[in-house]
């Protein structure tokens, strides 16, 4: 199956004439080495519909002359117009006065209801600067990883220089990315589809107890997931730029926009240190209740399910005594279930502390968000992302030939994201003496090299059409060194002299007369 669509075979046969065959060159090399068909992994992510409107979107974009970036025409110069911006503010400032509302039922009398309604509607923009956020993540990793295993650069003795790719470092900084990328790609399309159907259940004025509290899940979600996203982006952007080495710095090259698109994604639509705020209470709230009242905890995404069992997960410690063992995603995932039940009881004790030395709630709150509240917020979501991209790798539909390498990723993902919260993991004795932190290292090490000869198919996969990366160090042909020289030579006056340069051969300044003379 597709992840969203029809059987993957039908849709090879119907759309394999659609999906063009990528240019031969340097590349070739990894392309070859390669342990799925990436055809098959572009068909299984996108699904029919969505990959006929992007070969669509390409076509469109790249025969169209409004999409062309002018390099030597200074297209501001002609003040032409090709859109507007619309307000709908028409009444501001004109002392007007709009007639009263016509009295009518709320569809919401109850007010918890109504609350978790409200708090569902306001998630989509979250939801949707989380898929944002991973666009301009996906744009850097093809520059950079195609980039890597091009650009030559030493050796051993007397031998050939080697792609940058095959290095342990260069590995370690861009493959956890590439994982994280499959995981969110997989993640902010389903709460896409979970906020959808909340529409829909809006729209059809479901008053349901459900409803309302799929309304609060999903707004805990979005407040937690827009951070997850747009800072994994604006890290591995940074990485992706800095890997490229002195390439990476040149505009044309388009890393420093990705960057810069990027970084507004961290804090419009509610900053994210402040939203994390949203999701703690929410697991907050839920503990309490079970707590004090013996409340079930249950929700309709089932993301908080396993907080029922918060007295077994904190009673477990981690088991695995071989590499290999850990190479199974669901270590992770059980290792991140008792993170999340560990930080709810600490922040919750935190609260409690803070509030018998006289605090009242809204201090007691802030006093109680950095390494507690924050943290928890941030294993949760953590935590769910990786419980659906295991749920994805291990699902029997999920087609054989690409079971393994979503395996690899998803192991990858999970072991990398666990890595930061070692000190939390020592400090609640999950772990234990030196072992664990070696096998999450060497965990991390292999995957990473396992995963290194398919790195560069795996960017193919979500690889925009060269036109719309426009980015010559991460077109699909590898020529790095033809394509970087092609856009150079693009741009305006380069085979010009400087203004200046009389200054250097003409007119040469007298020593000392370029001195300031204050």
């Amino acid at each position: 199956m597709s992840l969203y669509g029809k059987p993957l075979q039908s849709q090879h046969k119907k759309m394999d004439h659609e999906v063009a065959d990528l240019p031969s060159g340097p590349l070739d090399t990894y392309r070859k080495k390669a342990s799925f068909n990436w055809k098959d992994m572009l068909y299984f992510i996108d699904g029919e519909k969505a990959l006929a409107f992007k070969v669509t979107a390409d076509c469109l974009c790249s025969s169209e002359n409004t999409f062309y970036i002018f390099l030597i025409i200074d297209i501001h110069k002609y003040w032409q117009m090709t859109g507007c911006i619309m307000s709908t503010a028409f009444t501001h400032g004109d002392n007007s006065i709009p007639p009263p509302p016509p009295p009518h039922p709320h569809p919401h009398p109850h007010s918890g209801k109504r609350f978790g309604a409200t708090l569902g509607a306001l998630s989509g923009g979250r939801v949707s600067i989380t898929r944002m956020a991973l666009v301009n993540l996906k744009l850097a990793l093809i520059v950079s990883i195609r980039f890597s295993a091009t650009r030559r650069q030493f050796g051993p003795k007397d031998t050939e220089e080697i792609p940058v790719l095959e290095y342990q470092l260069q590995q370690w900084r861009l493959i956890p990315y590439l994982s994280a990328a499959y995981a969110l790609e997989h993640f902010s399309k389903s709460i896409f589809m979970n906020f959808v159907e909340f529409q829909i259940g809006q729209a059809m004025r479901d008053k349901s107890d459900r409803q309302a509290e799929l309304g609060r899940e999903i707004h805990a979600i979005g407040c937690s997931s827009k951070p997850l996203g747009s800072w994994i982006a604006q890290r591995g952007i940074q990485e992706c730029r800095e890997a490229c080495g002195g390439h990476g710095y040149l505009a044309m090259n388009r890393l420093g926009d990705l960057r810069n698109d990027n970084d507004p994604n961290c804090t419009y639509e509610g900053d994210n240190n402040v939203l994390l705020q949203q999701t703690s209470n929410y697991l907050l709230s839920l503990f309490h209740a079970k707590h004090y009242g013996g409340v079930q905890i249950e929700s309709p995404l089932h993301s908080v399910d396993f907080l029922n069992d918060f007295h077994k997960i904190l009673g477990s410690k981690f088991i695995a005594t071989a590499m290999e063992e850990c190479m199974d995603s669901a270590v992770s995932v059980g290792a991140y279930k008792w993170l999340v039940c560990f930080l709810l009881v600490e922040s919750h004790r935190r609260l409690e502390q803070q509030r018998a030395i006289g605090m009242d709630d809204f201090d007691a709150r802030n006093n109680s968000q950095v390494y507690y509240c924050r943290s928890l917020a941030i294993a949760y979501i953590e935590h769910y992302c990786l419980q659906r991209f295991h749920e994805l790798s291990t699902d029997p539909e999920t087609p054989a030939g690409l079971r393994p390498v979503l395996s690899k990723l998803c192991a990858l993902y999970g072991l990398w994201s666990l890595s930061s919260h070692m000190a939390t993991l020592y400090q609640g004795n999950y772990f234990s003496g030196k072992k664990p932190a070696e096998l999450v290292q060497m965990g991390i090490l292999t995957l990473c090299s396992q995963l290194k000869d398919d790195a560069v198919s795996l960017v193919d996969v979500f690889a925009p059409s060269d036109f719309i990366l426009n980015s010559p160090i991460g077109r699909a042909d590898g020529q790095l060194y033809k394509n970087l020289w092609s856009t150079v030579m693009q741009g305006s006056k380069v085979l010009e002299r400087p203004s200046w340069w009389k200054e250097f051969c003409s007119n040469k300044a007298v020593v000392g007369s370029l001195r300031p003379k204050l």
